[in-house]
């Protein structure tokens, strides 16, 4: 029958769908919500009353903090295991070495010293778990080496060979909730809980007595900021606030001016608990990256690079950040980058990437704690176009930060950055802190070492797959003959426009593109090859300022040169 006949054609609108940068998912403990469950959230979620307390909820207040006015977060929390940790062995002497296993259950401050000199089995020792103060008597070395560290839940192994006299072996054991220090005079206080947000509990005695008659003040942030004078409860009994313990006073009077001070270590998550909880979370949502809270090494570094390869060969190509440990009691910064550089030497990946950068935070809570920056650059990378480096200085220092002492003078950061880790400085003239390089754990022959690079990148593969699909099936045309390759150039214009949205966006997130799909291809058997070459914008990470002096008017005077 002859009538009108109407037809859709579809794909000639110019939109180019694909994108997914700006958006993360967060994975950490919390005190509440549901584990392996994504959160959507904005800068004005209640995070206390959805996700309670916890690292998660501290990093995501980062986040928030820097992310600019619309960052796209989805929070899954993750079940943790109880904070602390068992320190290196400090070798002092000429014998063997020893190394430490076990599980941080309670405070030590172990140190094994050699009495009698000899092989394991005739050779004695002594330990000390309060740093040398006071010792036990000496006893044979076990013939496996293996000696029990009190309670600690450490077991320290001496290896095999001639042991020398006086030889020591330390070994800093902590628990979730670590010693208590008393500065001043008075009666020794406890504390106990389940710790479920770390922090640096003070408790400063304000009036001289005991129970009901007595005061105090308490801080979480280790004395930065301060709560009210409240009296001694009867029972001695006084909430931390939302980190899960109790501090408990003695029935004794409690002398004006001490402080008790201790440290909590924070619950931390196991790889596997981590990479569970993101399954169903990744499969509802596509995020540009993943951001893991919590300590992590060379072991968790490669699950994450598993996990990578696995999103890039389902067609995602999306990164992981993870974050290093703060530093253990005892340790230096120098002990501490060596302990960072050690897991770097055993991994590399050119999409995972390694924060080290820590000092204290001050958030929208009001406290200053002592954290991983991992937030604070997460927040950072959300609020910049994909081809903008972090530490672009002209977008301001990181504010909510300040470094630990020596992070500055002792070259802290270059050591870091140079091995491929996430970190921070200073620039003389400037007062703020910065971020350096963002760096990924890619080898040095990488052209990933950067984390821009990446994002632009993985942006421009996400936006020229979903362009080239909708050529899928269809007819190439005839190659041979000049001009009458719709189909290849089709394919070839659907990707062009796609690589223009970056190209002509404000600010340029490419220089330029080239796309090419190279002439004598089997494309019935081989399918169809497409070249593309994706031209970057220059980064400046390096300016040198050439300076010379002359006087005017002499011969060597630049505008007489130009008169002339």
């Amino acid at each position: 029958m002859n009538d009108v006949i109407e037809y859709l054609i579809d794909g000639t609108s110019g939109l180019a769908p694909g994108d997914v940068s700006g958006s993360a998912v967060i994975v950490g403990v919390c005190s509440k919500g549901t584990v392996g469950k994504a959160y959507l959230l904005g800068k004005r979620s209640d995070l206390t009353e959805r996700l309670g307390t916890g690292p998660l909820v501290d990093r995501l207040r980062d986040v928030f903090a820097t992310g600019g006015q619309e960052p796209t977060v989805i929070a899954v929390p993750v079940e943790g295991l109880p904070g602390g940790y068992i320190g290196n062995v400090g070798h002092t002497g000429s014998g063997p070495d020893a190394a430490v296993s076990g599980v941080a259950g309670a405070n030590a401050d172990a140190v094994v010293q050699i009495v009698v000199a000899g092989q394991l089995g005739t050779a004695t020792y002594k330990l000390s778990l309060d740093g040398g103060e006071t010792w036990g008597n000496a006893t044979a070395t076990p013939a496996n080496g293996q000696i029990i560290l009190g309670e600690s839940g450490a077991v320290l192994t001496l290896a095999e060979g001639a042991h020398v006299e006086n030889d020591a072996y330390a070994v800093t054991v902590r628990g979730p909730i670590g010693p208590v220090k008393r500065i001043g005079a008075g009666p020794t206080i406890t504390v106990t809980g389940t710790v479920k947000a770390g922090a640096e509990v003070v408790l400063l005695v304000t009036g001289a007595g005991g129970r009901n008659v007595g005061t105090y003040q308490l801080s979480e942030d280790g004395g930065d900021n301060w709560g009210p004078v409240r009296t001694i409860p009867v029972d001695g009994a006084i909430p931390v606030s939302s980190t899960g313990v109790t501090v408990t006073v003695p029935d004794e009077d409690l002398t004006l001016g001490t402080e008790y001070h201790c440290r909590l270590n924070a619950p931390v998550p196991s790889i596997t608990a981590v990479m569970g909880a993101l399954e169903t979370p990744l499969a509802l949502y596509d995020p540009e990256f993943v951001y893991i809270v919590g300590p992590s090494d060379a072991v968790d570094w490669a699950a994450c690079g598993v996990r990578a390869d696995e999103l890039w060969n389902q067609h995602r190509p999306t990164y992981i950040k993870t974050e290093f440990r703060l530093p253990y009691d005892g340790e230096d910064l120098n002990d501490w980058v060596a302990a960072w550089k050690t897991e770097r030497a055993r991994y590399s990946h050119r999409f995972v990437q390694s924060i080290a950068a820590f000092g204290e935070v001050s958030d929208s809570t009001g406290l200053r704690r002592l954290r991983n920056w991992g937030g604070l650059q997460c927040g950072r990378v959300l609020s910049i176009p994909v081809h903008r480096a972090t530490g672009r200085v002209s977008d301001g220092p990181v504010s909510q930060g300040t470094l630990p002492d020596g992070w500055v003078e002792n070259g802290i950061h270059e050591a870091l950055e140079d091995a491929g880790a996430v970190s921070a400085k200073m620039y003389a003239g400037l007062s703020g802190v910065y971020w350096g390089d963002s760096r990924t754990l890619a080898e040095p022959t990488s052209d990933y070492r950067y984390e821009e690079i990446l994002r632009v990148v993985f942006k421009a593969v996400r936006l020229a797959r979903i362009a080239a699909l909708k050529s899928m099936y269809d007819e190439a045309g005839d190659p041979a003959l000049e001009g009458n390759a719709s189909g290849l150039a089709y394919l070839k214009g659907s990707i062009e426009n796609a690589l223009d949205t970056m190209t002509k966006a404000t600010p340029r997130e490419m220089v330029g593109y080239v796309v090419a799909i190279p002439s004598g291809q089997d494309i019935v058997n081989n399918g169809v090859g497409v070249e593309q070459t994706l031209i970057g914008v220059p980064i400046i990470r390096k300016i040198k300022l050439f300076s010379n002096f002359t006087y005017a008017g002499s011969n060597f005077d630049p505008r007489l040169k130009e008169v002339a």
